[in-house]
């Protein structure tokens, strides 16, 4: 698959995703953001992998301070113009970049990444993003990681015995999914297919790959990077973490330097 992160996030995933991404739950998720890392009023806040802005806008509305970065032009675009229509310019800062390139220094007092925008990479790159992120929070300051429930995952592979099968209507759009449970590597490869929902015509072919991890390899990864584990959610909702939980998301806080 290579790097499909350069240009899976184009028109088609915004188009193929906004229609399930109605304003109600926009705002639920960003309230869920504020309560589950306790943010201070007006604190300042890193969105990676920040795509539209879906989120940034509401904190922004609320009162803190967003630096949004994403690595699609598409995207960012869309951002910007989010940024406009919610009257928050001067509160969010759209960046283009990599986050395995991050290089803010103590700046934030918390950074998100929701919607599984972590595990794109590598396991030695994954942790580059982890040591990046953690460069750039203040002491105490706290990350957010919203990820799969890596043992829902498991189950699924067992259940579909290897691979899965769907499809589903988005927007104009047909979209045909096959997931590859690849469990040596801990990753799912999936390859999308677009159809015009009107004509059936084949529109474009789609493919991305994420890592999904255990706690306890969080838990390693993030220490070596100088973050720590607080809590545990398992929903949006900010329900305890299960191994039924839809959800498996994070809540790490950067240590104080060593006296």
């Amino acid at each position: 698959m290579g790097e499909w992160y350069n240009s899976f996030f184009d028109e088609l995933y915004y188009k193929t995703y906004r229609v399930f991404e109605d304003e109600e739950r926009n705002e639920g998720e960003a309230r869920f953001i504020v309560e589950a890392m306790q943010l201070p009023e007006g604190a300042r806040v890193l969105d990676l992998g920040c795509g539209y802005a879906r989120h940034a806008v509401y904190l922004a509305k609320w009162g803190y301070r967003v630096v949004c970065l994403d690595l699609s032009d598409y995207l960012l675009e869309r951002a910007r113009e989010r940024i406009r229509e919610f009257n928050v310019e001067g509160r969010v800062d759209v960046v283009k970049g990599d986050m395995r390139e991050v290089v803010y220094d103590s700046e934030f007092d918390g950074a998100y990444m929701f919607f599984t925008t972590f595990g794109f990479f590598d396991d030695r790159e994954n942790s580059k993003v982890l040591s990046n992120i953690s460069k750039s929070l203040k002491p105490g300051g706290r990350l957010l990681l919203d990820l799969w429930n890596p043992v829902r995952v498991v189950y699924s592979a067992y259940m579909h015995r290897g691979s899965r099968r769907a499809w589903y209507e988005a927007g104009d759009y047909i979209v045909l999914e096959e997931a590859r449970y690849d469990l040596y590597n801990a990753r799912v490869n999936t390859h999308r297919i677009f159809l015009d929902k009107a004509s059936h015509a084949r529109i474009a072919e789609r493919y991305f790959s994420v890592r999904f991890y255990f706690y306890w390899e969080l838990e390693e990864l993030m220490e070596k990077t100088g973050l720590a584990i607080q809590r545990l959610y398992g929903s949006y909702s900010l329900e305890e973490y299960t191994p039924t939980s839809p959800r498996m998301i994070i809540i790490a806080e950067k240590s104080p330097p060593r006296q």
